[in-house]
């Protein structure tokens, strides 16, 4: 548990908690944690104590009422937070999406608390951190569940960049470890003067050492360099744009995959071209456009006209569009050169269900970079931010700046983007590269290597934003070594949970 130093500690504590208040707390909880995602309020400094209520009735309850008291904690949280998922999948299999996740967290809580039974002291205090970030992990990188959306602890932090330094060493377990260990200690603390009248030093201690970490990330962020170039990015808004999509012979809900006549192709280009221009004046060295597939690849038509608009603006240009190949359709990032020519192109790899099923196939493992005057250039699509090892073997392959043409739309879902656009922030603290994102319908984004957000659109709105970039030469530790900390933390939930088991065995002997 929390904090007991005497056996009897969780029978006493049941008594001075009523079931009702248990339960009260784990809403409360549940409620906090929800409004620091980025998902509606956005206020993350709630993600460093919005578990204290539902930690400490936990603590106060019976070993068989935990998950109970959890999962009003979990169902509300996942509420909050992925209530796109109703738009997506419909409104039955969206809601029950939404409590099985809400399940997954309370069980993920009842994990911790066990942990935390297994452990002696000073070290107990940090089962449930270990679980939490363990099971995460767990989620993130086992098969067929790493597809699922599930969103972390850590995304609360996505505009807090002091914290997000933690990233470039240890990556996204790194901070959801750290961020439940600051609500276990005030829990520890509350529990502690509630219970004995006394301070937990061990929990004084974590604090301190907490706090340490913002700390140096705000002192190791440098003041943006005097060598900066600007990366622009639109929100096309073709998604939902009735005149547009009447122009594509698919039918209704399909003719978002790709551009499928001339007249289509067209009417994207203008859009995305009078915006571009709309910013020109800013001299942007880099402009990326959305995810829309807006023309085959290999036509001369088209790439004459982008190569056109490139040399025009004096700037590197990042389109979208569908590039065949005798593997199959791939979805594709194509970068034009300010002289016009084609630069260079790289497939998406990480396809939704639906992509694939209207035949779109993965691109290959390939992380060419692109030599610019600016740093070298990684390209992605879309949904190449949300899992972490992309972005990472682009750095690895010597990219400082990373450009992704980005559909976030679902049908207008003002809820999800914010979520989608949080990846990229992570991704580019992780590896300190520079970001530039142009987005369906927002968020249209440009981040520093640090993880500061220069540019960012509004949702749903057409426009252009302008932001300024920089690179940095170095590799972060979280780059050269990926996710030693969470595969680490997957051993300290192992040994913990046989910790207490060879203690019986030995004492039986």
């Amino acid at each position: 548990m929390l904090t007991t130093r005497t056996k009897t500690a969780p029978e006493n504590a049941a008594t001075a908690m009523s079931w009702g208040i248990s339960l009260a707390l784990a809403v409360l909880s549940g409620f906090l944690i929800g409004a620091s995602m980025p998902t509606l309020l956005d206020w993350g400094f709630l993600g460093w104590v919005g578990l204290v209520p539902v930690l400490i009735a936990l603590n106060a309850q019976p070993t068989s009422h935990r998950f109970l008291v959890a999962l009003p904690f979990g169902v509300v949280w996942s509420a909050m937070t992925h209530l796109w998922y109703p738009a997506l999948f419909g409104v039955g299999m969206g809601i029950f999406l939404v409590a099985a996740v809400g399940v997954f967290y309370a069980g993920v809580l009842q994990a911790g608390i066990a942990l935390q039974e297994r452990l002696p002291e000073p070290l107990r205090m940090l089962g449930m951190p270990v679980a939490w970030a363990a099971l995460e992990f767990v989620r993130s990188v086992a098969p067929v569940a790493s597809d699922w959306w599930i969103e972390l602890l850590a995304k609360s932090q996505w505009r807090f960049p002091p914290a997000l330094q933690l990233l470039a060493i240890t990556g996204v377990p790194g901070l959801s470890f750290l961020l439940m260990l600051v609500n276990v200690a005030i829990a520890l603390l509350i529990l502690e003067a509630w219970r004995q009248q006394r301070v937990h030093l061990p929990a004084v201690l974590a604090l301190a050492g907490s706090a340490l970490i913002p700390a140096w990330g705000a002192l190791s962020i440098p003041p943006a360099p005097d060598a900066q170039f600007r990366i622009a990015a639109t929100v096309d808004l073709v998604n939902q744009d009735r005149a547009v999509q009447s122009l594509s012979r698919l039918p209704v809900g399909q003719e978002g995959y790709y551009a499928d006549t001339p007249e289509m192709s067209q009417a994207i280009f203008d859009i995305n071209a009078t915006l571009t221009r709309q910013v020109a004046a800013l001299r942007p060295a880099f402009v990326v456009w959305p995810e829309n597939e807006f023309a085959d690849a290999d036509d001369p038509a088209f790439a004459a006209q982008v190569g056109a608009l490139a040399r025009e603006l004096n700037a590197y240009l990042v389109v979208d569009m569908v590039w065949r190949t005798s593997e199959g359709m791939h979805d594709a990032a194509v970068l034009f050169g300010p002289d016009g020519n084609e630069v260079g192109r790289r497939a998406k790899i990480n396809l939704t269900g639906d992509e694939q099923a209207f035949g779109f196939v993965p691109g290959p493992r390939d992380f060419q970079v692109f030599t610019t005057p600016f740093g070298n250039v990684g390209l992605g699509v879309c949904w190449d931010r949300h899992i972490p090892w992309i972005t990472r073997e682009l750095a690895r392959a010597g990219a400082h700046i990373v450009l992704m043409p980005v559909d976030d739309d679902f049908y207008g879902n003002r809820w999800f983007p914010p979520l989608h656009a949080a990846d990229s922030v992570l991704r580019a603290a992780e590896n300190r590269v520079a970001f530039g994102l142009g987005a369906t319908s927002g968020i249209a984004m440009v981040i520093d290597p640090y993880g500061r957000i220069t540019a960012e659109s509004a949702i749903n709105q057409r426009g252009a934003v302008t932001g300024e970039a920089f690179t940095v030469p170095e590799r972060t530790l979280y780059t050269r070594l990926g996710d030693w900390f969470g595969w680490s933390i997957i051993g300290a939930m192992v040994i913990g949970f046989l910790w207490q088991g060879r203690g019986r065995a030995h004492h039986q002997q």
